[in-house]
């Protein structure tokens, strides 16, 4: 059994103890859901090519993982719950990219909770051995927001006037405020925070300010500060991309494409992919991203 990303008194986890009938309750829930409505429109493309068998087991492994989490916060509600369970968890066990679209307020606490507990499964898949390395890349037009935040808060000067009052979507940043953090104190995982030149600089002094403390902070070994070249980027590039190194050295790349925080209002289109590279569409999205910080002078060795 692994040790949790949170503690056991953090609201996201309920413990140790009972991890094994959650993902056991997980699965069923998964089922069930997959058979109702849901009010949260949704695309899905079938993957062309199979991907190799480890990296599809570590897939299936996190999705499984990732419902468990989902279903054990006590604080997320119901209706995102079954939203995440229907729109996300169980296309991806079908397929490598899909797409989630809607009025902000409803599809963010759907995406960006899936988002967390995907980065909160892996750290449990690190701790049971499952993965050997995760590079992790934010790349968005500023800082990530989780990083200008305080542990577990969010500042009135990160959300729009829309959002200071909806607390399922103030939960979002909350939540990765601690999920973030915890990646970069792990040493299997290098976390780059890439963003556009004088990103930092259209933060808040008190947002720079946190952020500053996270980048110098000893601790956060695996913390990255990649301010780059450019001084746009294209809406389709906002988001994150996660590579994975299995335990037989082969890559599982899951990426995201959204809005950040603070432009959060009307509607929002969300795209994921979550897949092996050498899956048609996981590859095309990923060669989108790379070809995009090379180009901006952030040239990583993936």
């Amino acid at each position: 059994m692994s040790s949790p990303i949170l503690s056991t008194s953090h609201p996201f986890i309920s413990g140790n103890w009972h991890r094994a009938w959650l993902l056991m309750a997980a699965f069923v829930i998964t089922a069930i859901i997959a058979g109702c409505g849901s009010p949260v429109p949704y695309t899905m493309k079938e993957s062309p090519e199979p991907l190799a068998q480890d990296v599809n087991e570590l897939k299936m492994t996190m999705l499984t993982d990732i419902a468990s989490i989902i279903f054990s916060d006590s604080e997320l509600n119901t209706d995102v719950k079954t939203s995440i369970a229907r729109q996300a968890i169980s296309p991806l066990r079908k397929t490598s990219e899909i797409q989630i679209s809607g009025a902000d307020k409803v599809t963010r606490p759907v995406a960006v909770s899936f988002q967390k507990a995907f980065e909160q499964s892996l750290v449990n898949m690190i701790n049971e051995s499952k993965i050997t390395q995760v590079t992790v890349i934010i790349h968005t037009r500023k800082p990530t927001t989780p990083l200008c935040n305080p542990p577990g808060k969010v500042l009135t000067e990160t959300l729009p006037p829309s959002m200071k009052s909806d607390t399922a979507r103030r939960k979002t940043i909350e939540d990765r405020t601690i999920t973030l953090r915890r990646m970069a104190k792990q040493p299997e995982i290098d976390l780059y925070v890439a963003y556009i030149h004088n990103g930092l600089n259209k933060r808040s002094l008190e947002e720079q300010a946190i952020y500053r403390s996270e980048v110098s902070n000893p601790e956060n070994t695996s913390l990255h500060d990649s301010e780059m070249a450019c001084t746009e980027m294209p809406d389709e590039i906002v988001g994150a991309s996660y590579l994975i190194t299995t335990r037989q050295g082969h890559k599982l790349y899951f990426g995201n494409n959204g809005v950040q925080a603070i432009d959060g209002s009307g509607n929002t289109l969300w795209r994921y992919w979550f897949g092996g590279l050498n899956d048609a569409v996981v590859n095309k999205r990923y060669r989108e991203v790379t070809d995009y910080l090379r180009k901006c002078g952030l040239d990583l060795k993936l």
